[in-house]
Formats: C-alpha cells, sequence, structure tokens
C-alpha cells in the first residue's frame, strides 16, 4: 500500500491540471454542439472528454515516473526533488518504469476501446514526450516548443473527442501561452540556479537571464494578440464581437502571473500558481463564467 501511495506521489497529482485542457473544445462548443435547454446533448461530449482528460492522466503520469527515472541521480542532490519517492529510492527505478509502462498502455487502451479515432494522437503524444525526456528537454528552444506542442495535442484531442471545430487562433494561442509558462518556469529555474540551487536541468546555463525577461515577454505579447484576434475573428463565435470584453481577463491573468514569477519568485511549479494564487485563480473562473455567458446568450 505505502508503495502504491509512493507511485501515486510520483505521477504528480497537482500536474493533473495541465490535462483540463482538453475540456476547453467543450467550453467554446456551447450552443454549437451542445445547448443548455437541451442538456442531454452535453452529456456524450463531456463524457468523451472526460475520457480523454483521463487518458491524458495516464499518459503524463507515465512520463512523470520515466522522467523521475531518469533524473535520479540528479535529484538526490536537489534540496527539493530528492525527497521524491524514486530520488530517495523509496520506489526503484525498475518499479517505476513498470508501472510506467503500465499507465502509457492504460492510456492506449482507453482511447482504442472508447474513442479510437484519438489513438494516433494519444500515441503521437507518448513518443513526443519519450523523445522530449531522452533528448529535447537538454536542447535550447527545442525544449520549450516540445512543452507547448504538448499542450496543443491536448486540445487537438480534446476537439476531435468531440468532433468539433477548433479556430486555428485558438491552437496559436494556446501554443504561445505554453511556450510562454514554459519559459517563466526556465526564468524561475535560472534564477533558483543563482541563488544556489543544484543544477537539474543541461539546457539551462546555455539561456540567460536577460534573454529569458525578454523571450517571456515576448510570448506574453503574443499569447494576447493571438487570443484577441481569436476573439474578434473566429467564425463560430457571435457575430456582435462581444467576445472582446474577455480580453482585458486573459490581459490581467498573463500579467498577474508575470508578476508572481518576476517578482516573487514563483514559477518553477506553475500548477501552485494557478492552484494556491486566489487573485489568479479568481481571474480564472471569471473567464471561464464569462465565456460561458457570452456563447450561450450570444451565438
Amino acid at each position: 500500500m505505502i508503495m502504491i501511495l509512493n507511485i501515486l506521489k510520483s505521477t504528480r497529482p497537482r500536474q493533473w491540471i495541465k490535462n483540463l485542457m482538453v475540456f476547453l473544445p467543450l467550453l467554446f462548443s456551447v450552443n454549437e454542439s451542445w445547448a443548455f435547454d437541451d442538456i442531454r446533448s452535453f452529456y456524450g461530449l463531456l463524457l468523451n472528454s472526460a475520457v480523454i482528460f483521463i487518458a491524458f492522466v495516464f499518459a503524463s503520469s507515465s512520463v512523470y515516473l520515466f522522467n523521475d527515472v531518469l533524473d535520479r541521480d540528479k535529484d538526490i542532490y536537489h534540496p527539493k526533488k530528492r525527497l521524491r519517492p524514486i530520488a530517495s529510492k523509496l520506489v526503484s527505478r525498475k518499479v517505476a518504469l513498470l508501472f510506467s509502462l503500465m499507465f502509457s498502455s492504460v492510456a492506449v487502451i482507453i482511447c482504442v476501446v472508447l474513442l479510437y479515432g484519438t489513438v494516433i494522437y494519444i500515441c503521437a503524444y507518448l513518443v513526443l514526450m519519450l523523445i522530449y525526456s531522452l533528448f529535447l528537454r537538454s536542447t535550447i528552444v527545442v525544449d520549450i516548443l516540445s512543452i507547448s506542442a504538448g499542450f496543443v495535442i491536448r486540445v487537438l484531442v480534446g476537439a476531435i473527442a468531440i468532433n468539433v471545430p477548433v479556430s486555428i487562433w485558438l491552437y496559436i494561442c494556446m501554443a504561445l501561452g505554453a511556450m510562454f509558462m514554459a519559459l517563466s518556469k526556465r526564468y524561475a529555474e535560472f534564477r533558483a540556479l543563482e541563488e544556489g540551487s543544484s543544477l537539474a536541468r543541461k539546457s539551462l546555463p546555455i539561456y540567460s537571464k536577460p534573454i529569458l525577461e525578454r523571450a517571456t515577454y515576448v510570448f506574453l505579447i503574443g499569447t494576447i494578440l493571438a487570443y484577441s484576434l481569436y476573439a474578434v475573428s473566429a467564425n463560430n463565435l457571435p457575430s456582435n464581437k462581444l467576445m472582446v470584453l474577455t480580453v482585458p481577463l486573459v490581459i490581467f491573468g498573463l500579467l498577474r502571473y508575470q508578476v508572481l514569477v518576476h517578482q516573487r519568485g514563483f514559477g518553477e511549479r506553475p500548477e501552485e500558481i494557478l492552484t494556491k494564487d486566489f487573485i489568479l485563480r479568481t481571474c480564472v473562473l471569471t473567464w471561464l463564467l464569462l465565456v460561458l455567458l457570452l456563447l450561450t446568450i450570444f451565438r
């Protein structure tokens, strides 16, 4: 039982929040593929999205276990990562690899049995993350692009699962936003390295603090522009352009995230920023409710 709990801890349940991206197509398909006055149409789509969410939970858990096996010899020197079950040898490498393989197999089986059309994409995600873990995460820029691609795949699979079209601008916005968060994480890691933390990423010394600062601002602005273009140009959004009302919330949320990373030293764990900061959490929930309200009334 203790070993199972340690395996569960190694899958990093807090980071499962990233897999909620698969529900974005469901949110933006209200009054298009489902409606509140015909709620039965919603249940099937919700079930499909939930299935994909569970599949990605298993897939991402598999990746985290594999990463911890690869990083064990480095993590033991890190003040926080050394406490992870694999680094502290509470879970052996062989057991971790076995569960990693099992979880990835479960993810694929779920898609094969329940949503066959998504199989190739979940496999593409697993292959990408395998290559990322072995090679790409030690390569400057490519490591950021790989993380971004993982988020785009989540949204893409979420759309395929419920058979709804998604604007190209939403994909671009997601890609740029993911790169902004990944660069913010690198920035936080770089600051921790300057303060004497153990080096845990080969590509980190290649970056510099000024480059990371400028790059995060570039992708911050790019994400805002992409979302703004989506809000005013997507064909399936309300023709009265009222979706632009959600743009200030996106701007505020991204700027709040930037402040937390650059001025308060957060960022190494993006999922904790989203779950622990009340202001940012309130902003995200307000955005969700406003999007739902606008699409329900005006679409």
